[in-house]
């Protein structure tokens, strides 16, 4: 059994990851993507998502915002092995206790973590977000999130950001074993990013 966290600063796409794989398991579509095989779902708690009052996105469009104060969690298994896999997606917002005591908890007992980052973000903020993280294994793997949000020469933005992610876990003396490009959200066009989201969590379970 492996357990995986989704550690990120906030709203870099954590939530919107894990239940798109959801979505994948539940639609059998798991199984058409690069490395794909039989997977079912034996549970699945999003019960950590509150509302926030007031939010900008609530006021523009009429809709509730919500953050992730408890870790959201799915379990589960590889019909192939009968292996279970549990993945955990914390909050980003560390300023409250609460978060911050799910992503220590995470960070700890998580034997795979996949560091989110955002395209649509500053590098520095959520940098920041994994300064407050003391424990890590020594080999982590990387998604970027947000593929179509870039703008521009997009291959080059990515390089840069490869380079500096890279940069930023080697002086904490941590390997980056992969990286990932992702859309966590469906979207028209970027088909094959929302299937990076299966396959690399389908590659990080299965290889571990």
């Amino acid at each position: 059994m492996v357990n995986v966290g989704l550690l990120g600063d906030i709203s870099v796409g954590k939530t919107s990851i894990l239940r798109l794989f959801v979505k994948y398991l539940n639609k059998g579509d798991i199984e058409n993507v690069e490395g794909g095989k039989k997977c079912t779902v034996v549970k699945t708690d999003f019960s950590g998502e509150a509302t926030v009052p007031g939010g900008d996105k609530e006021d523009k469009l009429n809709e509730k915002e919500t953050k992730t104060i408890h870790p959201n969690r799915l379990v589960f298994r590889e019909e192939d092995t009968g292996k279970a896999h549990t993945i955990f997606a914390p909050g980003g917002d560390v300023q409250r206790a609460v978060v911050k005591m799910g992503v220590i908890t995470i960070s700890r007992i998580a034997t795979q973590i996949i560091a989110i980052f955002a395209l649509d973000r500053d590098l520095k903020q959520q940098f920041d977000f994994f300064n407050d993280v003391r424990f890590f294994p020594d080999e982590i793997n990387v998604c970027i999130n947000k593929y179509d949000l870039i703008e521009g020469e997009k291959e080059k933005q990515l390089e840069k950001m490869r380079k500096d992610i890279t940069d930023f876990f080697t002086k904490r003396k941590i390997k980056v074993a992969d990286f990932f490009v992702t859309c966590g959200e469906t979207i028209e066009g970027f088909g094959d990013f929302n299937n990076h989201v299966a396959e690399m969590i389908l590659k990080i379970t299965s290889s571990s």
